[in-house]
């Protein structure tokens, strides 16, 4: 009889969840928005939403382990949105406003003779080692795309770099860093995508994401007033990716991208036309068999400002994608005035963190 009330109280149980379970909602929209990241007023990403925009229950429970007092969701089609604990608690249906732009078109003309595309813009990356922001970058970077073989090169302009010296790294020989400018995923291009994943179009605006070997849905390309909106997981937590190297254990269980391109044409997107591009990483490290897994967290973005066919490489020297570059080295304030529609500054818990515990590397 016991066995008997005990599955009847965990059927209760389970039907009670699904029925409180949190989903982002766009304001004035039937649409759940997905791969919305929740920071807690400490500047540590706790999670991302699923592909429905739901708050899964293994989320609920990071959230509730956290004992934040205040979330913050971030999307970058959508106005940053902070709630209180209580707020959240009482609100099933959270609702995140779109960032609306005036509807424009940027002709750049391209001769057959150019070799190289170079979009120079804004770059910001954040990596968090277990809940504690460690290093954050940004600055102005130039991009160059070869329209042959499609590589790149990069050139960093100006930078910030700050460092968190509290928190510790692996050890004192073996450090892993991965903030840095990102550089473009090759599923950034609709023909590799299409190749790699099946494309299920279910009206002219929105086109659905699905693995070839499951057909689990793991992204969409969208319409978004005239442009497109690429987000695509990549590795997910259900599917990890085991990487082991140099004495090094990685467990990759988070790839998540998000790209907005000046196209209105889903079937053209590509590196060419990215005007603004993000991508999410997590990863669970560690340097021996058996000491514990260190949690490691990274953002990285990049804002288009400028963009320019040109026929010569206009450096000598580049740098590397991902890549922790220091000392800063700037003469004006340019994180002030970044001209991309698609920008907002950092969550102000981010922000606030930062100030609070990262220190400028000058020299």
């Amino acid at each position: 009889m016991t066995k008997y009330k005990f599955l009847i109280l965990l059927i209760l149980t389970s039907i009670s969840a699904m029925h409180s379970q949190h989903k982002i909602k766009e304001t004035f929209a039937e649409t759940f928005v997905p791969f919305v990241e929740i920071y807690s007023e400490k500047g540590d990403l706790i999670g991302i939403t699923d592909i429905n925009g739901a708050i899964s229950s293994e989320l609920e429970n990071k959230i509730l382990i956290s004992k934040a007092t205040n979330l913050t969701f971030v999307n970058s089609l959508y106005i940053t949105t902070s709630l209180s604990r209580e707020e959240y608690n009482n609100t099933q249906i959270i609702s995140i406003k779109r960032i609306f732009t005036e509807l424009s078109e940027v002709v750049v003309t391209k001769p057959k003779t150019y070799k190289y595309l170079k979009l120079k813009g804004y770059f910001r990356s954040l990596q968090i080692n277990e809940d504690r922001p460690h290093y954050f970058i940004d600055g102005i970077a130039e991009i160059y795309i070869s329209l042959k073989s499609g590589k790149t090169k990069l050139k960093i302009i100006s930078n910030r770099s700050f460092e968190n010296k509290s928190v510790h790294q692996l050890s004192n020989t073996l450090f892993f860093m991965v903030a840095g400018v990102p550089t473009f995923n090759e599923f950034s291009n609709f023909k590799n995508l299409n190749d790699e994943y099946n494309l299920k179009t279910l009206n002219n605006s929105q086109t659905t994401i699905l693995d070839k070997k499951t057909s689990f849905e793991k992204g969409t390309i969208a319409k978004v007033d005239d442009k497109v909106n690429l987000q695509l997981e990549i590795i997910s937590e259900s599917k990890p990716k085991i990487m082991k190297a140099l004495g090094m254990e990685t467990d990759y269980n988070n790839y998540t991208i998000n790209s907005i391109y000046d196209s209105n044409e889903i079937q053209k997107i590509n590196s060419e036309k990215i005007i603004y591009y993000k991508e999410i990483r997590s990863y669970n490290i560690k340097r021996k068999e058996k000491e514990k897994f260190q949690k490691v967290e990274a953002t990285h973005e990049f804002f288009m400002l400028e963009k320019e066919y040109v026929n010569e490489l206009e450096a000598k020297q580049f740098d590397y994608f991902f890549s922790f570059k220091k000392p800063s080295k700037f003469n004006e304030r340019y994180w002030k005035k970044v001209d991309n529609q698609y920008y907002q500054p950092l969550p102000k818990s981010i922000e606030k963190y930062i100030d609070e515990n990262l220190i400028l590397i000058e020299k």
